[in-house]
């Protein structure tokens, strides 16, 4: 078998597991050496739902070609498996088993989606961003040692901000480019009315959470700069000549690195 293993290239799925493992790391009070293990299950764990959701998509493929994608599928479960269980059995973090099986629970939902074509629904899409956000509070556990308020308030602040991004994007590419621009702002406004209702709910959480002192008091403030791009977004139409992937997901890219600097500023 040559040495080449399948690799994702959505790179906004990547940002997505990067940036909650990051953040649960950094914001830490204090660091162990068993969290560089925990990066390698979550990143065994990420890699393995491309060969699981090709062979599920491509049933009536050669046996071959088949075997390829078992073969790495097998190789990114055994590292997902033997960090997973060396964390939970060796250094007692048995709360990962309850994270962990969460998130087979939702890796198992996606392909069952999958075989419906009904993967990129917005259902489906939010249960993975969800599915990944869990990886701040598994790094922060595995640093730790504990599990406490903090670390649900990373997985929820990284849950809904990601969250956002299937609005906007799906706002973007398959919403506007379909339809011509209306002369009022007001109707711009409302045919985003998804996206800035889930702004909106969003902030109101945000800001609710920090009230009550259960999230740090600048927490909403991570929030803005995306808020501001949605509002933009819904004004400035996208038609189909302009409309550039690229450039959206370099946008994407300037906002997460502003959400993560944010927040790190807010629980620090």
């Amino acid at each position: 078998m040559r040495f080449n293993p399948p690799i994702p290239k959505e790179h906004g799925s990547w940002a997505m597991l990067i940036t909650p493992l990051l953040l649960g790391l950094v914001i830490a009070p204090v660091w162990h050496w068993r969290a560089m293990v925990l990066l390698m299950a979550a990143l065994g764990f990420f890699l393995v739902r491309f060969p699981l959701a090709t062979l599920v998509k491509t049933r009536r493929s050669k046996r071959a070609k088949r075997g390829y994608w078992w073969r790495w599928a097998g190789i990114y479960g055994a590292v997902t498996a033997v960090s997973g269980l060396w964390l939970i059995a060796a250094q007692g973090l048995w709360w990962l088993a309850l994270m962990g099986g969460i998130g087979e629970g939702l890796l198992l939902f996606h392909l069952w989606l999958i075989t419906r074509r009904q993967e990129m629904s917005v259902v489906g899409e939010l249960a993975g961003i969800f599915g990944l956000a869990l990886g701040a509070p598994m790094a922060y556990y595995a640093a730790t040692g504990q599990l406490d308020w903090l670390a649900a308030t990373l997985w929820l602040v990284n849950a809904l901000y990601f969250g956002g991004t299937v609005f906007y994007i799906k706002l973007k590419v398959r919403q506007q480019p379909k339809l011509p621009p209306p002369d009022r702002v007001s109707t711009r406004l409302v045919s985003a009315k998804a996206c800035l209702a889930y702004q909106t709910i969003v902030l109101t959480i945000m800001i609710g959470l920090a009230a009550l002192r259960w999230a740090p008091l600048l927490t909403p403030l991570a929030f803005v700069p995306v808020t501001v791009k949605m509002l933009v977004g819904a004004w400035r139409w996208q038609d189909k000549k302009s409309l550039s992937l690229m450039r959206l997901g370099v946008i994407e890219i300037f906002h997460t690195l502003a959400f993560a600097g944010l927040v790190i500023i807010a629980f620090r």
